[in-house]
């Protein structure tokens, strides 16, 4: 028998159950595991969090499998995830499931591991949706569709993209906004994040659909990035009416310019003052390109740096994918309409 909130939900996203259960079955080959979905209320009407929550949840439901559907407080910069739902996942048996849908961040949950060297250690497959506080419920639909795509493509696109970065010395990005900037990619490996967490250990963002690369070290960076898509905070993700125009020299953010300057520039104070070792949060630690044809610009980062047609830029740490920096911070600058070289030669996407 549901509660009268669960019931307003069902009637939400019933003609969605075949859907939901279609992203876990593709990406992480459930069977019987134990499911433990985490969520929050949201952010006033900002209620995409537990529409995706109970969306897995009752997917997983009808189909006879055993989900546990727990929620808890937003959580911003440096809070713990509530106690309740750090223990659920310390008493989780084994290679379990695991779904996040939060409105900001999980939490930490009590360790100095992160939630995904967590998951890898206990076997864990994860699905992870953060960051959605920023997105209205009317934005429901434009998430199912960004996650209903053809993966078998989108798989041979990623894969073809990462086995050219993997080769790579140099990889540099222009847009016509202005962007002209070169990553030292020498040695490293670049990550395709196509949906595929079949592995015990493995999981990752859904919606998904990019691929990204650490440039080697703390200084292979340099150049100018002029952020027209969207942009990450402190506070959040928003959508960039005004350029914002970065630049960078030997690996770290030495300027930033434009009408929302500021607002980045807070948010590397608010991490720098609280950070172990500050000179780390302005270096880039990420290059990205967006190859998800069923995602669109709406102002939340899980979905923007997927959309085909951007680029991106993430500041701050990128130890958990095979980089050097290791810090409290990690934020995605997205743009659009770029065209990337590999080591000198223009790569066709």
């Amino acid at each position: 028998m549901f509660t009268i909130a669960e019931s307003q939900y069902l009637s939400k996203i019933e003609k969605y159950h075949p859907q939901f259960f279609k992203i876990m079955k593709n990406s992480l080959k459930i069977k019987e595991e134990k499911i433990v979905i985490v969520t929050d209320k949201g952010v006033k009407e900002n209620t995409l969090a537990p529409m995706l929550g109970y969306g897995y949840y009752f997917a997983a439901k009808k189909k006879k499998l055993y989900p546990e559907l727990l929620f808890q407080d937003i959580k911003k910069g440096f809070m713990y995830a509530d106690d309740h739902i750090i223990d659920a996942l310390y008493k989780l048996e084994k290679r379990s499931i695991v779904i996040l849908a939060v409105s900001n961040k999980l939490g930490r949950i009590g360790t100095e591991k992160s939630f995904r060297t967590f998951c890898k250690e206990q076997g864990h497959r994860f699905l992870s949706a953060t960051g959605l506080g920023d997105v209205s419920l009317q934005q429901f639909g434009l998430f199912m569709e960004a996650m209903n795509i053809n993966y078998t493509r989108l798989r041979k696109k990623g894969n073809e993209i990462k086995k050219q970065w993997d080769k790579a010395k140099e990889i540099r990005v222009t847009t016509e906004a202005g962007t002209d900037i070169t990553f030292d990619v020498s040695g490293m490996e670049a990550i395709a994040n196509v949906g595929k967490y079949h592995e015990y250990g493995m999981g990752g963002n859904m919606p998904c659909g990019e691929v990204y690369i650490a440039p080697r070290g703390f200084y292979g960076v340099n150049g100018t990035v002029v952020i027209d898509g969207s942009m990450k905070t402190a506070d959040g993700a928003l959508l960039m009416e005004d350029p914002l125009k970065i630049h960078v020299k030997e690996g770290r953010v030495i300027n930033v310019e434009g009408k929302n300057a500021h607002l980045l520039e807070q948010t590397f104070q608010k991490f720098e003052d609280r950070a172990e070792y500050p000179y780390r949060v302005r270096h880039v630690g990420e290059l990205g390109i967006g190859i998800n044809p069923g995602a669109v610009l709406i102002g939340s980062m899980i979905m923007d740096e997927k959309v085909l047609g951007t680029g991106h830029i993430a500041i701050g740490s990128n130890y958990w994918f095979g980089g050097d920096i290791k810090t409290m911070y990690h934020g995605d600058q997205v743009f659009k309409n770029p065209v990337f070289y590999v080591d000198g030669k223009k790569m066709v996407v």
